[in-house]
């Protein structure tokens, strides 16, 4: 969904309908989202799998995308941050988009050159990275030999890189707003509150191998939390002679 209300950001500040506000006021400044906006901005817009999403309204994913933004400065992430991390969103959209795959023409070059400049990378670079594999040949493996990819493995690839750029995102946001909402090493009182969220089964209108992976995961961790709380107690009880 982050991806739908990037998407819903851009094609406002894009139509000149930007809303009013000081989130909105510092993006207009930000020349970092100028570039955001002018890179990939027509990929977004033009994007058929975001596009028929089914996400919220316009004017729900411009509430909603100010509404992360502004949650994301309220845990101390600087502003600068904010900006780069809608410009790897945007990378990782523009990437996992099958309409812009690398080499299918002039879409495919339009992303490439969009998702090295979301990256901060060179586009030569990102390119021989997808379309080329790299091998090692000779004594002490010194030489460098390069093949070129098939179809198939180029849409890996970017899938891979996508899902990599997206997963290594997460992660660090994770921690950024832990760190920024944990309360300070010696608070008042000593006492904590301790949050847990336990997995569950997803179940959506197609599901692959992978998802059944995903619940066959879900369930082995449920069970051994069963195992650690109930089963575990139960002993305990039943040591200690207890009904």
């Amino acid at each position: 969904r982050i991806f739908s209300l990037l998407r819903a950001a851009v094609l406002a500040m894009a139509g000149g309908e930007m809303p009013s506000g000081p989130l909105w006021a510092r993006l207009a400044q930000s020349q970092e989202w100028a570039e955001l906006l002018a890179k990939s901005g027509g990929l977004l817009e033009a994007s058929a799998r975001l596009a028929g999403s089914d996400g919220p309204s316009a004017e729900e994913g411009l509430q909603w995308f100010a509404s992360v933004m502004e949650g994301l400065i309220g845990t101390g992430t600087r502003f600068a941050e904010v900006v780069e991390v809608c410009r790897l969103v945007a990378a990782s959209a523009v990437l996992a988009d099958k309409a812009t795959e690398v080499g299918a023409g002039a879409d495919g070059a339009a992303a490439t050159q969009a998702a090295a400049a979301m990256l901060g990378i060179e586009e030569k670079e990102l390119r021989t990275f997808l379309l080329k594999a790299e091998m090692t040949v000779g004594i002490g493996r010194r030489e460098k030999v390069y093949r070129e990819r098939s179809e198939r493995e180029v849409a890996t690839m970017r899938s891979t890189l996508a899902q990599e750029v997206y997963t290594t995102l997460f992660t660090w946001l994770t921690r950024r707003v832990v760190k920024g909402i944990s309360p300070p090493t010696e608070s008042p009182g000593g006492r904590r509150l301790g949050l847990l969220d336990l997995y569950g089964f997803e179940v959506f209108a197609s599901n692959g191998f992978e998802q059944f992976l995903i619940n066959y995961c879900n369930e082995r961790l449920q069970q051994f939390f069963n195992r650690q709380v109930f089963a575990w107690e139960a002993e305990e009880y039943a040591t200690e002679g207890l009904d």
